[in-house]
Order: C-alpha cells, then sequence, then structure tokens
C-alpha cells in the first residue's frame, strides 16, 4: 500500500490496488446514532478464524453515516470487537480479487460541496484487516484525523491567499471616483486586513508543520501538533468563508459572476 499511496500520480480506475500506479484511502467514522461521539458506534467486527488483534483478518458489519471520498481505494473505519473500538483497513477489493461486500446506499447533497462526494454506506461482512492495537482505535485514527486537520489549515489558507491575489489584482487596475481602486484609503484598510489575516494563518499552518515533523522525537512538539491541529483547523476554516466574502466584495458585482473563480472560493 504505502508506495501506491507516496504515488504522485493519481489512478482512478476501479480495479485492485495491486494493478494500480496510485491509490488513495479514506475514513469512515460517523455513525447515525453518535456523531462525533464515535466511541458509541455499534459497527461490529468479528475475526477470521481464530487469530485476533493487530494484522489479522476480519469481517466488519454496519452503517457509516459520513463516508467522504466513496471513491477510495481502501478505507479507514472504526468496529466493535470484544475488546472495544478497534481501527481497520478496509479495501475495495478483497484480497480474493472479488469486490468487498460494502455498498454505497446515498450520496450526500452536501451545502456547496460539488467536488468531495460524500456517502452513507453499508457493510455485510466486509473484510478488514486491524490496524494498531485491539480496542485503541481512537487512538490509532487519530493520527490520520490529525494529518487531515493540518491539510485543512493549509487548503484553506491556501483559499485564503488566492481570494487576497484576485481582490489585490482587480482594484490595482479597477478605476473608480477618479483613482485607482488600490488608492482609495478604505480600500487599502480592507486589502491590509486581508493580508494581516493570510499571514497569520500562514504561520500557525507552518508552525504546525513543524510540530508534527518534530513529533516523534519531542513530546512537546507531538502535544502541539495534537491540539495545535484541532484548534487550527477550528479557526482558519471557520474564517475563511468571510475573509473570501471579503475578497469577494472588492470585486463589486463582477465577483458574483460564475464565470470568476470568485464564487468556486
Amino acid at each position: 500500500w504505502i508506495p501506491r499511496l507516496l504515488s504522485t500520480e493519481y489512478d482512478s480506475r476501479d480495479i485492485p490496488v495491486t494493478e494500480k500506479k496510485g491509490a488513495t484511502i479514506g475514513m469512515f467514522m460517523t455513525e447515525k446514532q453518535g456523531g462525533s461521539d464515535v466511541r458509541s458506534n455499534t459497527s461490529s467486527a468479528k475475526a477470521i478464524g481464530n487469530a485476533t488483534g493487530q494484522g489479522c483478518e476480519y469481517r466488519l458489519t454496519g452503517h457509516k453515516y459520513f463516508c467522504s471520498a466513496p471513491m477510495s481505494d481502501a478505507f479507514l473505519m472504526l468496529a466493535n470487537t470484544e475488546v472495544g473500538l478497534s481501527c481497520f483497513l478496509v479495501p475495495r477489493w478483497s484480497p480474493d480479487g472479488e469486490r468487498n461486500s460494502f455498498f454505497i446506499q446515498h450520496l450526500k447533497n452536501k451545502l456547496g460541496n460539488r467536488s468531495n462526494a460524500s456517502s452513507e454506506m453499508e457493510f455485510l461482512d466486509a473484510w478488514g484487516v486491524m490496524v494498531g492495537e485491539e480496542g485503541s482505535g481512537v487512538r490509532t485514527i487519530i493520527d490520520m484525523v490529525q494529518g487531515n486537520r493540518f491539510y485543512c489549515c493549509a487548503s484553506s489558507t491556501a483559499m485564503m491567499r488566492q481570494g487576497l491575489v484576485q481582490a489585490f489584482h482587480h482594484v490595482t487596475y479597477r478605476s473608480a471616483f477618479r483613482r485607482k481602486l488600490i488608492d482609495q484609503p478604505l480600500m487599502r484598510n480592507v486589502l491590509a486586513d486581508l493580508a494581516i489575516e493570510v499571514e497569520a494563518s500562514l504561520v500557525l499552518t507552518l508552525r504546525l508543520a513543524r510540530a508534527l515533523d518534530e513529533a516523534e522525537s519531542d513530546a512537546s512538539a507531538a502535544a502541539l501538533a495534537r491540539i495545535g491541529t484541532l484548534l487550527g483547523k477550528y479557526w482558519i476554516c471557520k474564517r475563511t468563508p468571510g475573509h473570501v466574502f471579503e475578497a469577494l466584495e472588492c470585486h463589486g458585482g463582477s465577483g458574483y459572476i460564475e464565470d470568476s473563480i470568485m464564487p468556486r472560493l
């Protein structure tokens, strides 16, 4: 799996991973009854044979309510064994070359999000292998979640910066009331506020990247990475829509036209 996950070549074919040039992995954690409270999950996992624990094979049954990137080649999934909530790698294709036994029930019609599918998924004795210690599923999967939170910080910061770049370009060349917009004092104040927030978000994101790099050898860095990625995702993602909207308003009515990049941001 690892060489294909690290590949820079995206392979969209729905075939066994051994035949692909690159692979992607999604995550299935949330269930109807618990939402973010994953310890209330009811999905179950039963060992195939007598061997149990990390690296052993299981059959998984249950329903997942928010399954992002359902087109992925495999998924990290939480399910309960007799010991407790555990983490499993569930591939789209089982080792025998057959489609694994899980089924898309519904694609979510998410507000404003058309580029990243989310679905509901039903698992009926799906094949999977345990990742991490049995009963430590949350602790195991949080490493992946931590990376995902960091990517949210980085991508949202990039969206803010793109909005700023588009606004700056527009006001540099657009004239109104006998002056370039960039020379209007109030517009300069708006751009300054936008620029400061972009820089702050970038500094925070890069600091978190450093903490993640140092986490394996530095306990304080690991602690910062754990709580910092959570807070960073919360704040930067919460600020991005308002920031982009402010940048959009710098364009006037043109910013609301779908032909421009601003509505997509």
